[in-house]
């Protein structure tokens, strides 16, 4: 019989709000579905992969259900509940947080969902730099089908392909190398996960560690600060200096650096959460637009975080 895991959480916890939080769960193999309020993806535990059903039928603060597709051991179910946890920042303390914002605690706002894994996180965050969204979600749906199986793809699968079979077979263009460098770091042991979600580590430290690795600039970096529960450093992009504009009225200037300072005024009172500031108001303007995010269509509403349709 398959495996049936519960996990404990905060009083404050619901599931859609954790989930549909972030763009990340738009991204394959993350699958959420609207009509039910679930989300189901598959978890590579060692030498195994199995999929997982979270599920929270008893409303907000009530248990997780973590419905497996195998019969799991014990070490298993740990795996699973760890990844869990994190995905959905479970043991997150948000009290600081909510009471420097109270519109987000009204909306039940702070819990941004990640990937399972670091390695994960990375390589998502390599693949929407410098990219649509759209494109940003065939390449991680690509690099499921192709390279893991159905699965996200491990170090390891990654590792033992070239830059050009990558480039050629998931269309991430030159990001393949960057990829295949990153696996293969992995792989080596060059990069521990446990040095980087260590909770003492310090956010400059983990930036200047994030900058040694190949493909990660100062705008993944501070991406990546965010995915490792860092809030005081904003990865600011194009759809950084639309928003800014679109809220604040202020004409976009040709040389868009130009807005940074004034674009660090404006969540810097907030510090050190200015992220959870600028992602809180960019995510309700963009629910105000499509409805609730939970409630998206992934393969239509989900899509269509461009400038063009933005914009409009």
């Amino acid at each position: 019989m398959p495996s049936r895991l519960t996990l404990r959480v905060p009083a404050d916890f619901e599931l859609k709000r954790a989930v549909c939080s972030y763009g990340y769960f738009l991204l394959a193999p993350n699958d959420w579905r609207p009509a039910d309020q679930t989300l189901y993806r598959p978890l590579t535990l060692g030498a195994e992969t199995v999929g997982v059903t979270l599920t929270q039928p008893g409303g907000p603060g009530a248990p997780l259900r973590v419905a497996c597709d195998a019969l799991l051991d014990r070490t298993a179910q740990q795996r699973v509940r760890a990844a869990v946890t994190r995905m959905l920042r479970i043991d997150e303390d948000l009290t600081d947080w909510r009471r420097l914002c109270p519109a987000a605690r009204r909306r039940g706002f702070g819990r941004m969902f990640r990937s399972p894994t670091l390695f994960e996180d990375l390589v998502k965050t390599i693949t929407g730099c410098n990219v649509t969204w759209r494109n940003t979600i065939s390449m991680n749906r690509h690099l499921v089908e192709k390279v893991g199986q159905g699965a996200f793809p491990t170090p390891a699968q990654l590792a033992r392909l070239t830059p050009s079979r990558l480039k050629a077979s998931c269309r991430v263009g030159y990001r393949a190398g960057r990829i295949i460098n990153l696996a293969r770091a992995f792989e080596r042991g060059d990069v521990d996960p446990d040095w980087f979600e260590h909770p003492e580590r310090g956010t400059l430290e983990l930036r200047e560690r994030l900058l040694e690795l190949k493909g990660i600039g100062p705008y993944a970096a501070a991406n990546m600060l965010q995915l490792l529960g860092r809030y005081d450093h904003l990865p600011i992009d194009t759809e950084t200096y639309r928003h800014y504009c679109h809220v604040t009225g202020a004409e976009r200037p040709k040389n868009d650096k130009l807005l940074d300072p004034l674009i660090h005024a404006r969540y810097d009172p907030l510090a050190p959460y200015q992220f959870l500031a600028y992602w809180f108001e960019i995510w309700r303007d963009y629910e105000r637009r499509y409805g609730d995010a939970w409630n998206w269509d992934p393969a239509t509403t989900g899509a269509n975080f461009t400038a063009a349709v933005l914009n409009k």
